[in-house]
C-alpha cells in the first residue's frame, strides 16, 4: 500500500470556513517505538503499512490495526500497552479477478457500537501486473484499486466479507484496463466518524475519465449494509460508487464524487477535538510561504463541518516516503492522531495529550524495504493564538 462530539446534521450543509482557533496541536517530545519489526515480527511480512486504527472490544481489550495486506493487530489492556499478536484477522484470497475485489487487502477503518460486532472498512488493491495482460509490468502501471467492506463478529479477532458485490463501497465507473499506465480506482479509507446518526468516511480518488483526483466524503445511515454508502456529489450525499462491475444501469457520470476543497492530499486521520472541530491529517511535500521550499512532513488541517476546511500547518517536518534524500536515516508515512484517554471506542476523539502516529523506515541504500517500524509522538493541545496560515 502507497499513498499514492456530535453536530445537527444540517450543519454539513450549512457552514462556511471555519473561524480562527486559540488552540493548536504541537508535538512535544521524541518518538517512542510501538512495534519494532526486526524484534517484534510475526514473520518477514509483519509491517505496519497503513495508518494506524484502533478499537475496543467488548472485553476491553484494544486492538491496533496499522495494516499489511496480512491483516494482524496489536492488542493489550490499553493504547499505551498493545503488544503484538500473531493470529490473522483477514487476509485475501488472491483472487485474479478483478471484480471480486479479493485481491489483496488492507483494513483501515472500523465501526462498532457493542465491542462485539466491528464493522471494517479495507482498502482493496488489485495487482495487475501479478497477472498477463499488464502493459509496462510495473505496480504503479496496473494498480486498481477498491473499498470495501468486511464484519467480525467475534470482537475482532477474525473479518469476513460483508453483504452483496463482494462488500463494495466505492469501486471505479471504469473496469480494469491492463493498458492504463498508472493507479486508478478508490483509495485509503480515513478512520470512520460519527456525526448526527451517521457515519463518515474520507476516502482519495484516482483521476479517471469523468472523476476528477481529490479526497471524497461518504456518509451511511445504515453501517452494517454496504450498499447504504453515499458519496458528496457538490451538494448533497447523493452518489453510490457502485464501479463498473455492479452492472448497467447509471451512467458513469452518476458513479463519480465531488473531491471537496482544501485538502491536497490522501486525508489519512480525522478525529474530533474537544470543542467540536474535526482535526484532519495528510502527508505532502508543500511551501511554508509562498515562492519557498517545499517542506516534507505531516500537515495538519480544521474544519468544523467536514465539508470546509482550513489552510494547513505544518504540525510535523520529517522526510516522508515520497519525498527524501538519501542520506535520510529513516523517513515516515501514513500518520494518524490517537488518544489513549479517548472515550470513543474507535477512538474518533482527542483530547489535550494524543499522539501522533507514523510508520518509520529504517532507510538501507536508499531503498525502503521491510524494515520499518511503528512510532508515535506525543501531542499537546496548545492554548495559545495561532498563527496566520497555522492550524484553525
Amino acid at each position: 500500500m502507497r499513498a499514492p462530539f456530535r453536530l445537527l446534521p444540517a450543519l454539513l450543509l450549512c457552514c462556511g470556513p471555519i473561524e480562527a482557533s486559540a488552540a493548536r496541536y504541537v508535538v512535544a517530545g521524541n518518538a517512542e517505538t510501538v512495534f519494532a519489526w526486526e524484534s517484534q515480527r510475526c514473520d518477514a511480512q509483519d509491517i505496519p503499512d497503513a495508518p494506524a486504527r484502533a478499537f475496543r472490544d467488548a472485553a476491553g481489550t484494544v486492538h491496533l490495526f496499522a495494516a499489511h495486506f496480512v491483516n494482524r493487530a496489536l492488542t493489550g489492556a490499553s493504547l499505551d500497552t498493545v503488544t503484538p499478536n500473531c493470529r490473522i484477522a483477514f487476509a485475501a484470497s488472491g483472487n485474479d479477478d478483478p471484480a471480486a475485489f479479493d485481491d489483496r487487502l488492507w483494513l483501515t477503518s472500523f465501526d462498532t457500537s457493542d465491542g462485539t460486532v466491528i464493522h471494517a472498512l479495507a482498502h482493496a488493491e488489485y495487482h495487475g501486473h501479478r497477472r498477463p495482460g499488464c502493459v509496462g509490468g510495473r505496480y504503479m502501471d496496473c494498480w486498481w484499486n477498491a473499498v470495501v467492506q468486511l464484519v467480525s463478529r467475534d470482537g475482532g479477532a477474525t473479518f469476513r466479507r460483508a453483504g452483496r458485490d463482494g462488500g463494495a463501497v466505492a469501486a471505479s465507473p471504469y473496469a480494469y484496463d491492463g493498458r492504463q499506465g498508472h493507479p486508478t480506482g478508490y483509495f485509503s479509507p480515513s478512520n470512520i466518524i460519527e456525526l448526527g446518526g451517521y457515519r463518515y468516511v474520507f476516502i482519495f480518488a484516482a483521476a479517471q475519465g469523468l472523476q476528477r483526483r481529490g479526497a471524497c466524503l461518504l456518509r451511511t445511515d445504515r453501517i452494517p449494509e454496504p450498499g447504504r454508502w453515499r458519496a458528496w456529489d457538490g451538494n448533497d450525499f447523493t452518489v453510490r460508487l457502485i464501479g463498473a462491475f455492479a452492472g448497467p444501469g447509471q451512467p458513469p457520470q452518476d458513479r463519480v464524487c465531488a473531491p471537496l476543497a482544501g485538502i491536497p492530499s490522501t486525508l489519512t486521520s480525522v478525529t474530533q477535538r474537544p470543542d467540536g472541530s474535526f482535526t484532519g491529517l495528510f502527508a505532502a511535500s508543500r511551501p511554508l510561504v509562498p515562492g519557498g521550499d517545499p517542506v516534507a512532513g505531516v500537515y495538519a488541517i480544521r474544519s468544523r463541518d467536514l465539508l470546509h476546511w482550513s489552510e494547513a500547518s505544518l504540525l510535523l517536518a520529517v522526510p516522508m516516503m515520497f519525498d527524501f534524500p538519501c542520506d535520510a536515516p529513516s523517513v515516515y508515512a501514513y500518520p494518524s492522531l490517537l488518544d489513549p484517554d479517548s472515550p470513543s471506542p474507535i477512538f474518533a476523539n482527542t483530547g489535550a495529550h494524543p499522539y501522533l502516529y507514523l510508520t518509520r523506515f529504517n532507510v538501507r541504500d536508499c531503498k525502503l524495504g521491510m524494515n520499518r517500524d511503528l512510532v508515535r509522538f506525543p501531542v499537546v493541545l496548545q492554548e495559545e493564538p495561532a498563527p496566520d496560515g497555522a492550524d484553525r
